[in-house]
Parts: structure tokens; sequence; C-alpha cells
């Protein structure tokens, strides 16, 4: 197989540059294949200078006929039918794993018809490139072949390789222009701040599901998160709806998170969340007894948490508000 390694980096992190250097030299050894290892740099996301350090082949700035790109949602589109062009011919694509990343690997493999994997490590075998990950939890690893078209892949760069001779020598540049035309489906794009910890680092859990019904349903979720010590996650939807911030999101195209209690409220329980969950305990709360997320639970609630949402989040306090009092008289009788 032929083509280019494509790299899109997201900044200066020269991560994945130094992972396609390396990827070049396993194909190399295996099957005497050297192909080129070319970075993109979208203008108005990344500037060519910022990928340079990368030592790629060849760096490609693409620019658009009116205006410029743009990152986050509202830029998928136009970025994504641009990469497609660049692909077609490519040996693999490689981004970032990361909610940008993900979501313009997802839209270009769907244009190059081709396959995608995210936060994956890629992986050669007699000359061919294999998509590794861990799944069920990290109880078992998978490597994913790719049938038709460049693969299409995110990494985790904190994971990555280098190769063991750094390239040398300065990058040729050129510039592709482009006729992409904006997203018009996205009509409000709005910065939400991100006050909570990283859901990966996070004990205990409590998300919300597109079945809440309405993004006023989290200020409930908050308040019984709060009320157990607990960040706040979701499902895909409502992170898709702009409910929740994409960080928020847990699952396989969100976060994978491995906690001692997940309390998940009106989310169904379908295979695409639950592969990324791993939790010591689990007590939904549903309206719909037959929801899947009741075959996972140690205890479940069957109702509809604006009822006893409230209730349960007063009995919590009353009982954090009891253990503190018991606390401060054991404290008085020891002195």
């Amino acid at each position: 197989m032929t083509g280019e390694l494509l790299i899109v980096p997201e900044s200066e992190d020269v991560a994945l540059l130094e992972e396609a250097h390396r990827l070049v030299e396993v194909l190399d050894d295996q099957v005497g294949d050297t192909p080129s290892v070319v970075a993109v740099a979208f203008d108005g996301v990344v500037q060519p200078a910022a990928v340079r350090a990368g030592s790629p082949d060849e760096v490609v700035h693409v620019v658009r006929e009116e205006g410029t790109f743009t990152a986050g949602a509202a830029g998928v589109r136009p970025r994504s039918e641009a990469l497609a062009d660049l692909a077609a011919d490519a040996r693999a694509v490689l981004l970032p794993d990361t909610a940008d990343g993900t979501d313009l690997a997802a839209a270009t493999a769907r244009r190059l018809r081709g396959g995608c994997v995210t936060d994956c490590l890629l992986r050669v075998r007699e000359g061919e490139l294999l998509a590794g990950r861990t799944a069920y939890g990290g109880r078992a690893y998978a490597e994913i072949s790719f049938e038709r078209g460049p693969p299409v892949v995110t990494l985790n760069t904190e994971a990555l390789g280098t190769p063991s001779a750094p390239p040398t020598g300065a990058p040729a540049e050129r510039t592709v222009e482009v006729d992409v035309e904006t997203d018009e489906r996205v009509r409000h794009v709005e910065t939400f701040e991100v006050p909570e910890s990283d859901l990966a680092k996070a004990r205990r859990i409590v998300a919300g599901g597109f079945g809440l019904g309405t993004p006023d349903g989290f200020d409930l979720v908050t308040e019984l998160a709060d009320a157990l010590g607990a960040a706040v996650g979701a499902s895909r939807p409502p992170s898709d709806e702009g409910w929740v911030p994409y960080d928020r999101q847990i699952g396989v195209t969100g976060k994978e998170i491995d906690v001692e209690l997940y309390v998940p409220v009106a989310i169904s329980g379908d295979s695409y969340h639950m592969r990324s969950v791993n939790a010591e305990f689990l007590i939904p709360i549903n309206t719909d007894p037959e929801a899947r997320i009741f075959n996972f639970a140690d205890v479940g609630i069957v109702g509809d948490v604006y009822e006893y949402g409230p209730a349960l989040v007063e009995a919590l306090r009353e009982a954090a508000v009891g253990d503190d009092s018991g606390g401060e008289a054991a404290e008085e009788v020891a002195e």
C-alpha cells in the first residue's frame, strides 16, 4: 500500500509527528516501505510554523477562499471536507484523541467511506496498519484492521513513541486553497466554563441522559452530585445537544470512567455508553423498568428523578449533617 501518513496536529505538540516517524521506521524494517509524513495545518487553527518542530517531510497549509477555519463543532464540517480531499490516497490519517480530534476524525472517515477508531495506538503487522485499543474497561485488548479507505484514527498523545533516529532537515511547504462552505446548521456556539475535575480521575459520578428531557434537568443532576460529593457526567446526546460541555461525555466517543460509585440518571445504558463504564457500585434512576441500564445495577430506582430526586438530595444532605454532628459529638466526648 502506498500513500503518505497525514498528520493533523491541533497545536505545536509534535507527539503525533514523532509517532508517525516511528511508524515509518517500522514499515521500512518490515516491508521496505517509507511513506512520507505530511502535516496538515488548517489556517486559523494551527499555523504552519507550529508543526515544523516535528520535522514532517511536508507541511500542507490549507486555506479557504474566504475566511479561515475554526476549531470546535462549528468548524468540523469544512475541515472534514478539506481533509477528506487531501486524504483520498493517504496511507492513514492521524489526529489527537481530543473532543475536536474525535469529531473531525469521525466526520472525515464518513466522507471517505472508511474506518475510524478513536483512542487507539497504531500497530504494524507485516506492513499493515492495525488500530489497537483496550476494551471492556481495560480487561481485553483488540486489534482492528481496515477493509477499505485510509484508516482515520485518534491517538492518545501521552502514550506515543518516538523514532530511533530523529528526522532532520527543513520540511517542504505548500499551500492548498479550498472552497468549502461554513456549516450553516450551526446557529449558535457558546463556550462553557469547565470548573470540574477530569471525569477520568473522579471516584464518584452522577450522570444525566437525554431522558431528562431538557437541559434544566442537569440542575437536579448537579444537586444530586453535590450531595454525593460526586462529579457531573452525561451520555452523548446531552453533549451533542449542548446541554453540557463535551468533556462531561461518558462513552466510546467520550471519557472512560473507573469509579467507586456511578449514578446514571435517565440514561438507557446502550453499549456505546456502558463500554466505557467501570463502577464498583452502579445505582441507576430511570422511569423505564425495562431499561438496559438495570442489567448492570447493584441497586436501581425505577421512577421519575424529578419526583424522587429532590427527596433523595434532601435525605443525603441530612445524612451528611448527621455524620458531621456525630463526629463533633465524638470529639467532645474525647475531650
